[in-house]
């Protein structure tokens, strides 16, 4: 039985009438009748009985009509439980990103879009790049922040801003001291350090004299900063201790390294106005301007 087969057992019980239970069903009353016969085979029962006063419902055809009511009603609560599960998903902005878009970018963009949209909820995941990519393909997350593209393809891709790659230090340097110094290295995406590595053997004959590694980049960042050694970091990082000395790191052919952020999105997914509208506004919007970084002293 489909929900009209139920409504029509509930009307039947109410109306005891056929023509009521046609006009509510908007049907003619030939089309109610062919049903209800076709109803009465399917279930091997006779659901009605005709009198001069009217219709009366059978012990089967008001077993049947309590089994529709009660049908109807779960279905209503059902509709009603997705659609508070739906209108708490609109409300709802599922973000992964890596370490430097979450920590120095998000709280500003977040804080920003919730100016306007103050009860708009956001899940936040913290991942490398590759892990985004992952994840934005098995549909985890509305937008994913990468740093390049990596090879995300055929999808809603935007280039939100262009960073480099720096050589830092509290003590003055030129790039062919590196080899000699000491040097704060950090575990990171497969793809970033083969180009850090491939830079550093177009320069040096040697390997770098690692003297402390550590598994984050904050961690990296921070350890420079203190003067423990040099690091290769995101020029991002720069303002936060203007008394280090940096250098932009250049390729072969002497052009700055580039470091391209993107977000990423299926547009299949961006489907409810939630989604749309944070798509136009970090569109409409600087990306650096939501950077916040902590200075050193």
């Amino acid at each position: 039985m489909n929900e009209r087969d139920l409504l029509i057992l509930k009307y039947l019980h109410e109306f005891k009438n056929i023509t009521k239970t046609a006009n509510a069903l908007f049907i003619s009353q030939p089309a109610l009748t062919a049903r209800i016969k076709q109803l009465e085979k399917e279930l091997n029962t006779t659901l009605i009985h005709s009198s001069n006063k009217g219709i009366f419902l059978t012990a089967t055809g008001m077993e049947a009509a309590v089994y529709a009511d009660d049908v109807l009603k779960r279905n209503a609560e059902f509709r009603e439980r997705i659609q508070a599960i739906d209108d708490e998903n609109a409300g709802m902005l599922k973000l992964t990103a890596p370490m430097i878009i979450c920590q120095y970018y998000l709280p500003g963009l977040i804080k920003a879009f919730k100016v306007k949209h103050p009860h708009v909820k956001f899940y936040v995941s913290q991942e490398p790049s590759s892990k985004v990519v992952t994840m934005m393909h098995a549909n985890e997350c509305h937008f994913g922040f990468l740093r390049n593209d990596f090879g995300w393809e055929d999808e809603g891709t935007y280039l939100l801003g262009t960073n480099y790659i720096a050589a830092v230090s509290r003590q003055h340097f030129k790039i062919s001291d590196l080899a000699t110094m000491k040097r704060i290295s950090y575990t990171t995406d497969t793809y970033y350090q083969k180009m850090l590595e491939i830079w550093w053997n177009n320069n040096f004959p040697t390997q770098p004299k690692i003297d402390v590694m550590v598994n984050s980049l904050n961690l990296c960042k921070e350890m420079v900063y203190s003067g423990l050694g040099f690091g290769l970091l995101p020029s991002v990082f720069l303002p936060e201790c203007p008394k280090a000395h940096s250098i932009i790191l250049k390729d072969k052919h002497g052009k700055p390294i580039e470091r391209k952020t993107y977000l990423i999105y299926k547009k299949e997914n961006i489907k409810n106005k939630i989604a749309v509208e944070f798509l136009e506004f970090v569109k409409n919007h600087e990306f650096s301007s939501f950077l916040q970084l902590i200075e050193h002293k």
